[in-house]
């Protein structure tokens, strides 16, 4: 599968928290919804060389051993090249493909932040659910 990214990842919210007490979870999810891509003179694109969407990531997620937790939803639009269904008969690999870079800045945000509020940054290792 080729897609374009048409806009940069968008962090349309990220939230970290502490743990009163040990708490692990881990849901990710993973969605799509098929748009049309606005260009910069107003118009719409046709998409001839394939359909935007919009994918998202939603999650809740708290590490073993459970102190703390991060949670938000991340989007970004793409482009799928010579793809012209509505997404729902995309396999699991092609959803985990696009959802990937999503799942990464995930990865490197919650990174970030423990590295500068637990001393110790925390790798998360984690793919969305289908």
């Amino acid at each position: 599968m080729d897609f374009k990214k048409e806009t940069p990842v968008i962090v349309k919210n990220f939230h970290y928290d502490l743990n009163e007490e040990l708490e692990t979870k881990n849901k990710v999810n993973f969605g799509l919804k098929k748009v049309e891509k606005q260009n910069e003179d107003g118009t719409t694109d046709p998409g001839e060389d394939g359909n935007y969407f919009d994918i998202t990531v939603i999650f809740d997620v708290a590490p073993a051993p459970g102190e703390f937790a991060v949670s938000g939803m991340i989007s970004q639009i793409v482009q799928i090249k010579d793809y012209f269904g509505d997404g729902d008969d995309l396999s699991k690999a092609d959803y985990k493909i696009l959802s990937r870079p999503l799942v990464e800045y995930i990865e490197t945000l919650t990174y970030e932040v423990t590295q500068i509020t637990m001393d110790e940054p925390v790798n998360l290792n984690f793919q969305a659910n289908f």
